[in-house]
């Protein structure tokens, strides 16, 4: 239907009876009109959105199936309190495979959540002694960041790593069953393998209150985690040495008492050289110990054993 205006003395289109030289500006034009104008741009956005396979978003839950077609993804947990360093560290190892940094039996080869990335690339802002940090995750916010990397046989391997906030997990530390924990949840009961943060910087202010807490995180990671691996990253780093020596030491005893497939690295973002072994070597390790670790292959070659000789099935070579 043609498009009319709701002055039945007027001609609009193309001369608006009120004077308009655009007759689509004139209220009594807009009166009829609007409401189509609107439906149109909502159809075209809509259209436009379902159009799409992916966004550049980060990924949810339900997103995961867009690249499970392809691979069986690998999931790997970011678990740690608020203000840890988790986010820190995604947007570090974001920016270190853009600056061509490499992990040691994969090349980085896409990603389908590249304005995550991007979000975290441009408010990590690093100077030499100087580091602008992202904002922290929001409580009730959770989000999946992909990266698709390719091993030296060319065989593809899809990555996930989780960034949700710190106070989930201190919920889930307390409550596994809390209500403001499903986040938490979901990340223990779906992840190949978990990076815990210690946080240097509030083992140095708040001495056993903070150890606790990790303690806390750890003891329930620990719980049925069916020998998956967690590696603990002391981030902050630089300012390690400030932690009082007996904290630092028992909490590393206890830590290496919970877990059997672990390790533990220190990362910092603070760059003192390039390449720099906190900086640039140990963010990435943090991600090669974890795929070496789950990636392993696990059973072990079948053996038919017996003497089978009279067994027609187990005996037969095909035709010759």
């Amino acid at each position: 239907m043609a498009e009319k205006c709701s002055n039945s003395d007027c001609a609009a289109p193309p001369h608006c009876h009120e004077g308009h030289e655009d007759y689509t500006k004139c209220e009594f034009w807009l009166k009829n009109n609007s409401i189509k104008i609107e439906n149109k741009e909502k159809t075209k956005k809509e259209s436009k959105k379902t159009n799409l396979t992916w966004t550049g978003e980060p990924f949810m839950m339900n997103d995961i199936e867009q690249v499970s077609r392809r691979t069986t993804p690998i999931l790997i947990g970011v678990v740690g309190k608020a203000d840890a360093g988790k986010t820190t560290f995604l947007a570090m190892l974001y920016t270190l495979l853009l600056n061509g940094k490499k992990f040691k039996d994969y090349n980085f080869t896409g990603t389908k959540t590249i304005l995550g990335w991007d979000e975290l690339y441009h408010k990590l802002k690093v100077l030499k002694n100087k580091v602008a940090f992202p904002d922290p995750t929001p409580s009730q916010y959770y989000r999946l960041l992909h990266f698709a990397l390719r091993n030296t046989d060319d065989q593809l391997k899809d990555v996930f790593l989780s960034d949700a906030s710190g106070e989930v997990f201190s919920y889930w530390s307390q409550n596994r069953d809390d209500a403001n924990a499903e986040n938490a949840r979901w990340v223990y009961e779906s992840s190949n393998g978990f990076i815990i943060f210690i946080d240097c910087v509030d083992l140095i202010k708040r001495k056993n209150l903070a150890k606790s807490e990790i303690i806390d995180i750890a003891q329930m990671l620990q719980h049925d985690l069916k020998d998956r691996p967690v590696i603990a990253v002391w981030s902050k780093s630089d300012k390690k040495g400030e932690v009082h020596p007996r904290i630092k030491d028992s909490l590393k005893e206890e830590l290496q008492s919970l877990f059997t497939n672990y390790t533990e690295i220190d990362v910092s973002n603070f760059s003192t050289d390039d390449p720099d072994q906190l900086v640039h070597e140990n963010n990435l390790e943090v991600i090669d110990w974890l795929l070496k670790k789950i990636l392993v292959p696990s059973g072990k070659e079948l053996v038919v054993t017996g003497n089978n000789k009279n067994d027609l099935f187990l005996n037969y070579k095909g035709h010759e």
